[in-house]
């Protein structure tokens, strides 16, 4: 069971980008799909839910290249071969996980398919009422059986049927019934006609008019004409408004904060939360530009004290997924909020309304319940709790960030299904977390293709790492990169210049000069500064005095991080240092530890002809500010001081087996 360990935070200064929009990733995949041609969908977002939905179009005979992958995530830069409307019959029930935007949508799109179709979920997802799209649906002749334990529910067997087109007077504001039937009016025999009571986000609309759909609106009803064949196109996915808006609470609510998120999507049926929060006090900018049919801008924010609120009727449809953090939002600010008119939070992945109440009265929120909705006395001090997400994506990053604000320790357990919607979060909660000490890292690897992968070794001086790792890349195949090497030369070239290792301002100048170039040379990777390559100066007793101080400085980790990733652009990689597994890549599965007794660990050193202090390093590396030493999350240790190499070696690859890596037997 995974959790965050959430403590409060002074300041928060950071500029990144959030994963690709989730509504808009399941639309490409299916409009790809569908589409005459291939597509070249880049931000793709590699959540569990949006896979759900690329694994439904593939199982429908789209074919799908992976270009690029968030590493341990899934792809983000990809290629889908459409089908021109013409799918087949998958071979099993289609898998939707927890999302109820994949179920109701691909609904919509087998509605009218010659072929029996079932889909199905998670417990979550199997509980949540499909009524609202069976209705329309079966107006238009569809034959859907819900087979859920609880009437109207999932899973859905859809049966071949020919459709007719039907003009719809949604009864509630919802995106995913329009988008469900404007699908389906794709296969259904005329025009079909949606009318909406309020307005709802209008990706579906947009994307279709990038992929040459043609839909008309006239007042609130949206119509499409059936047998249009999506145009094949490149799409870009803006960011996620509703994952930005988690940090977006996180700098309105603390003063002389500063925020800068980019490349965000800024549909105007999406910024209900900017509107909101700009009323509750914040100070915010932003700029827009236009990209495959979607605005997508940069949004700055600045902190500063909030005010009590009250959430009108007609944001509710608008902002239902921000609603938990908007709750925080009411909690850290001033006075009273209100919301109201948002029943359907009760019918989420968990009863939202009733989730979010009992979370914030834990770490001592002012909340009164209503069946609708809540109200929030703000101002009274949060204190660190113990908080269940119940398997609800929002409710677990949204209590992150009320931990952010509250005294002691807050712990949100049941973390795993952040990855239905943000993959990546626990990679920005925690550089917001380390930014108390040093300037944060928001990077989250990008690797070129799926087989690409990392071995983190990471270990204290003369622990055995460096030849542990040449020998696991020898057996494995792959390239060994020794990261501290990369540090050594950076420092040697310091010292050549005759600059003080202690003067970070002057190695920073220096090291915006360097021409750093690391290369693969057979299975081992090399390094050479301004077209030296200094291999034999690396251990020079120069060097090892004055590595730990180079190394401790913010703007070299950054920009030899940056390297370091790269080498997955063209494969995979065994990778030994210091913070491989914790920061390098902090999401790989395949992390070891080595370690060996300070004594064993100095006797190596001495044996190697090296002179410096094994405790002095130790102590350097454990206590700098920046990414000091540590056991990474989900390493396994490995202790070598009774082993040879050789036993060693073998040990580590009976570890890499039990992480999931697919390997032979040890060596002889």
């Amino acid at each position: 069971m995974s959790e965050f360990r959430v403590t409060a935070i002074s300041k928060l200064h950071a500029e990144f980008r959030v994963p690709g929009d989730k509504s808009m990733s399941h639309r490409a995949a299916i409009l790809g799909g569908l589409s005459n041609g291939v597509c070249t969908i880049r931000n793709f977002l590699p959540s569990e839910d949006c896979l759900n939905t690329l694994n439904a179009m593939k199982a429908l005979g789209a074919e799908v290249e992976v270009l690029e992958e968030l590493a341990g995530y899934g792809p983000v830069h990809l290629r889908i071969h459409g089908r021109s409307l013409k799918l087949d019959a998958p071979p099993a029930p289609i898998d939707c996980g927890n999302s109820g935007t994949g179920m109701r949508l691909l609904a919509g799109l087998l509605a009218g398919q010659p072929f029996t179709s079932e889909l199905f979920g998670d417990a979550s997802l199997s509980s949540r009422p499909m009524g609202r799209i069976t209705v329309p649906l079966g107006q238009m002749g569809a034959n859907i059986e819900c087979l859920g334990e609880k009437p109207g529910c999932a899973p859905l067997r859809i049966h071949p049927a020919k459709l007719s087109p039907i003009t719809y007077q949604m009864p509630v504001a919802s995106a995913q019934v329009k988008s469900a039937v404007l699908l389906a009016g794709l296969f259904a025999d005329g025009e079909t006609t949606v009318v909406q009571p309020a307005v709802t986000r209008d990706h579906t609309e947009r994307m279709m008019a990038s992929f040459g759909i043609i839909t008309r609106q006239e007042g609130d009803a949206i119509t499409i004409q059936s047998g249009q064949v999506p145009q094949a196109c490149d799409f870009t996915v803006p960011g996620d408004v509703s994952s930005a808006a988690f940090w977006l609470v996180a700098a309105a609510a603390l003063p002389g904060s500063r925020l800068l998120v980019k490349d965000c999507g800024l549909n105007p049926t999406r910024t209900a939360i900017l509107k909101v929060l700009t009323r509750m006090g914040a100070h915010m900018i932003e700029i827009v530009h236009e990209t495959s049919g979607e605005p997508i801008g940069n949004i700055e924010i600045h902190g500063a004290p909030l005010k009590g609120t009250t959430i009108y009727p007609s944001e509710v449809p608008n902002l239902i997924d921000e609603i938990p953090v908007i709750a925080v939002a009411a909690a850290l600010a001033n006075g009273r909020t209100v919301i109201r008119n948002a029943k359907e939070l009760r019918v989420k992945e968990t009863d939202r309304i009733t989730t979010v109440v009992n979370n914030l009265r834990a770490m001592g929120g002012v909340v009164e319940e209503f069946e609708d909705g809540m109200e929030i006395e703000g101002g009274h001090p949060l204190h660190g709790a113990v908080i269940d997400s119940f398997g609800d994506h929002r409710i677990a990053m949204a209590f992150a960030i009320a931990g952010l604000f509250a005294k002691g320790e807050t712990v949100i357990r049941n973390t795993e299904c952040v990855n239905t919607s943000y993959p990546g979060f626990a990679h920005h909660l925690a550089a917001i977390l380390r930014e108390r000490s040093e300037p944060a890292d928001f990077e989250v690897p990008v690797i070129s293709n799926k087989k690409h992968f990392a071995i983190a070794i990471d270990g204290p001086a003369a622990s055995g790492k460096s030849t542990l790792a040449r020998l696991l890349a020898g057996h494995l195949g792959l390239t060994m990169v020794n990261s501290g090497a990369m540090y050594r030369a950076v420092t040697w070239r310091v010292l050549k210049e005759g600059v003080d290792p202690r003067d970070s301002v002057a190695v920073i100048r220096l090291l915006e000069h360097m021409d750093i170039r690391c290369d693969r040379k057979g299975m081992f990777s090399s390094i050479s500064i301004d077209g030296i390559d200094p291999e034999a100066e690396l251990r020079s007793e120069a060097v090892n005095a004055n590595v730990s101080t180079v190394s401790a400085i913010p703007e070299v980790r950054r920009h030899l991080i940056r390297m370091q990733r790269a080498y997955l652009e063209t494969g995979s990689v065994v990778m030994e240092g210091r913070d491989i597994g914790s920061v390098v890549f902090p999401d790989t599965p395949y992390k070891i530890y080595v370690d060996a007794d300070e004594r064993v660990r100095a006797a190596r050193r001495g044996g190697d002809g090296e002179v410096d202090s094994i405790a002095k390093r130790d102590d350097a590396d454990s206590t700098r500010k920046t990414a000091p030493l540590m056991v990474a999350d989900g390493a396994t240790v490995l202790d070598t001081s009774d082993l040879d190499i050789e036993s060693a070696v073998g040990a580590a690859l009976q570890i890499l087996r039990k992480q999931g890596l697919p390997i032979g037997d040890e060596p002889s």
